[in-house]
């Protein structure tokens, strides 16, 4: 009997630390498991980054891109002449059933009745290497594709130089030489430029050291390089392109250095 309570007290015995060690093993488990969870949820944002990005800098074989350069405007000097088309002896006249160049009050007009008729008017005005130049130019009828122009430099030893709009509203510069002319710029649409009729506009030429400038109402258009040494006769041109008749007035002529 004796005997039996000690066994009975080893087994107890053994129980309980078995029941001990389950419950630290469990509640082991029970700390790990958080600390677990949390070092895997946690991995993507401890990531090591072994090769950073840098600042990327073009090598010296890039080709960088176009450059558009910022035109001045028109820079105005000193006087060299102007006409207020009072002077009734500087300007050509022309009178005719198809086209007429007259005199109207501060102004020279050239009037075509149409069938791609072409009038022009030679002054006697010389334009120097290096000039400044604003003209008034106005059409009262215009139709499509009809045309008018400004003639500077006139036989010089570069050829005779038109600076030309049309109806629609396009500007282009051609030159004429011996063998024939050759377009500079072709046809384009003309920045600030009131295209049809009635339409006033001022037209500028800028020329410097070899370069051409184009203006539209004080507007930059394009640039043409040309010799820096020409000179030559001032004067205004007209086109019709169809039957319809053509009427375009020239007024406040301007050249300064």
């Amino acid at each position: 009997m004796t005997c039996f309570k000690h066994i009975k007290v080893l087994f107890s015995a053994f129980l309980a630390c078995f029941l001990l060690v389950a419950c630290a093993t469990q509640t082991n488990t029970a700390e790990l498991t958080p600390s677990l969870e949390v070092s895997l949820t946690s991995l993507p944002s401890a990531t090591i980054e072994w090769f950073p990005a840098t600042e990327t800098k073009p090598s010296p074989s890039e080709t960088p891109g176009p450059v558009i350069a910022s035109i001045e405007p028109m820079q105005r000097g000193d006087l060299i002449f102007m006409d207020d088309f009072s002077d009734k002896s500087l300007w050509q006249t022309q009178k005719g059933t198809e086209a007429n160049v007259s005199y109207e009050t501060n102004a020279l007009s050239l009037a075509i009745s149409g069938d791609q008729i072409e009038a022009l008017s030679l002054s006697q005005h010389t334009l120097p290497e290096s000039f400044h130049l604003e003209f008034t130019i106005e059409t009262a009828l215009c139709s499509d594709d009809d045309q008018y122009g400004i003639i500077f430099w006139r036989n010089s030893a570069s050829g005779t130089y038109r600076f030309w709009a049309n109806c629609q509203g396009q500007i282009m510069v051609d030159r004429i030489l011996p063998d024939g002319t050759t377009r500079l710029v072709n046809w384009q649409s003309a920045r600030k430029l009131a295209p049809s009729a009635p339409s006033r506009n001022i037209f500028g030429i800028q020329a410097h050291a070899g370069e051409l400038n184009f203006y539209v109402n004080d507007t930059y258009q394009f640039s043409l390089k040309t010799r820096p040494d020409l000179q030559g006769a001032l004067g205004v041109i007209a086109r019709s392109a169809g039957s319809t008749a053509l009427t375009v007035r020239f007024s406040e002529l301007k050249v300064t250095k």
